[in-house]
Order: C-alpha cells, then sequence, then structure tokens
C-alpha cells in the first residue's frame, strides 16, 4: 500500500505559489531584492493575469485533481492529461488520454506534471517536448524528478525555448552544485519539500492504523499499490 490521500492539499498549495509567483513575477524581483536592484520592469506588468492562462495538468490522481481545483478558483482554464482518469475533476473544463499530451501541451501557460514514476512518464519532458510548449509557457514539476530532463530544461530556459520552470523534484538530489539550472533564468526551485505541512504524522498514523485493523480481519486494505504500474 503506499500514503497516497496525506499530501494532496499541502503539494497543491505548493504548485499554487509557484503559479502565483510567475504570474506576479517574483522570479525577477526576488533576485532583484538580493542584488539590491530596484526594477519595476516598466509597462509590462504581471507576466500572467490567470483568468486568461491555461493550465495543464500531466497526471490527474489526488494531487492534480486538487490543483486544478485551486487553478480553476484563480479563474484558469484547467485541462488534464491521465493514462486511466476519463471523467473531468471540479474545476476541470476537459482530460483526455496519456497519449494526447502532445496534441494539448501546446496550449498551456503553466504545465504542471504531478504524475507518478513509470516507465512512460520517466524523461517524458525532454527537449523535443518542451519545444512543443508555448515560449512563454512554465513547467512546473512537483511529481517525481525522473520525469524532467534535466539538462535539457537548463538549455530550454537560457535558449527562451520556455518562459521558465518551477521544480521541487531533480533528476538527482541535491541538485549538483555545478549544475547550470542553479543560474538559469526564469526558474525557481524548492528542495523535495511541496509536501510538507501540518497533520502528516496524524494521518500517516491514522492510515496505517486503519490498514492494519483491515488486514486482521481480512479485509481489503487502502491504497493498494498497483505494481504493474508502478504506483
Amino acid at each position: 500500500t503506499n500514503a497516497r490521500g496525506v499530501y494532496e492539499d499541502h503539494i497543491a498549495v505548493h504548485i499554487m505559489a509557484f503559479i502565483l509567483a510567475f504570474a506576479r513575477n517574483l522570479h525577477v524581483y526576488l533576485p532583484n531584492q538580493l542584488r539590491g536592484e530596484w526594477d519595476s520592469l516598466g509597462e509590462q506588468g504581471p507576466a500572467i493575469y490567470l483568468p486568461r492562462a491555461t493550465a495543464l495538468i500531466v497526471g490527474v490522481g489526488s494531487i492534480g485533481a486538487e490543483a486544478a481545483r485551486h487553478c480553476a478558483f484563480y479563474g484558469m482554464r484547467v485541462i488534464g492529461v491521465d493514462p486511466r482518469v476519463s471523467v473531468t475533476t471540479e474545476g476541470m473544463s476537459a482530460i483526455y488520454p496519456a497519449e494526447a499530451l502532445d496534441d494539448h501541451i501546446g496550449d498551456a501557460d503553466f504545465v504542471i506534471i504531478t504524475a507518478p514514476q513509470t516507465p512512460q512518464t520517466q524523461r517524458m519532458m525532454d527537449m523535443a517536448r518542451m519545444r512543443k510548449m508555448r515560449s512563454t509557457a512554465i513547467l512546473i514539476n512537483i511529481g517525481r524528478g525522473a520525469s524532467v530532463v534535466l539538462d535539457d530544461l537548463a538549455q530550454a530556459l537560457e535558449e527562451g525555448v520556455i518562459g521558465g520552470a518551477a521544480l521541487d523534484v531533480f533528476e538527482e538530489e541535491p541538485l549538483p552544485a555545478a549544475h547550470p539550472l542553479w543560474k538559469a533564468p526564469n526558474f525557481l526551485m524548492t528542495p523535495h519539500v511541496a509536501a510538507a505541512g501540518g497533520f502528516l504524522e496524524e494521518r500517516r498514523r491514522t492510515l496505517l492504523a486503519d490498514n492494519c485493523r483491515r488486514f486482521f480481519a481480512g479485509d481489503e486494505l487502502v491504497n493498494i499499490v498497483d505494481k504493474a504500474n508502478w504506483f
């Protein structure tokens, strides 16, 4: 079994923090503050007006569904892709099968990866797929680090292939000190902390105790892992 259902509220808020940071240009203003620079970006204003933005959620499990609800609250149009979920969740206007990702990735201002690590999702975001995104789009990954090819991402940011990125998980953790992502433009990172928040130990204990009771009673367990699909 796994701990599905324990983390989605905390992680969805973390996703929204990344979105709001880019929407309000904090990825520019915070580094400027550390350098002692005052630059209001002229008449550019907010980078992205969320009520006219589209979010594409890759992996519509409990975390993706909660992220969709948050995005919709801010007026965003939300679409999703998932290999097993075919019904839209709250706030989501459309959902497509996983093989339709390339057909819709160019529609999004934010591409949000909440998918688990599987053979199909490993290194799914490489340079070829990033080139299918809008040049102004933001890539967010709080799923699994193996989903995004870090060297390709660094190159995409340097060359302006995409507008920006925010990662909480990485192919290699900690991110190596010499990796170019540390100095890449329009990049935000957190050190694998998106799930941090209150009541986690209580939730884990409750889930574990419930499954122990179910096990000894011979009842079906909660959150049985589908080993063929890795989660």
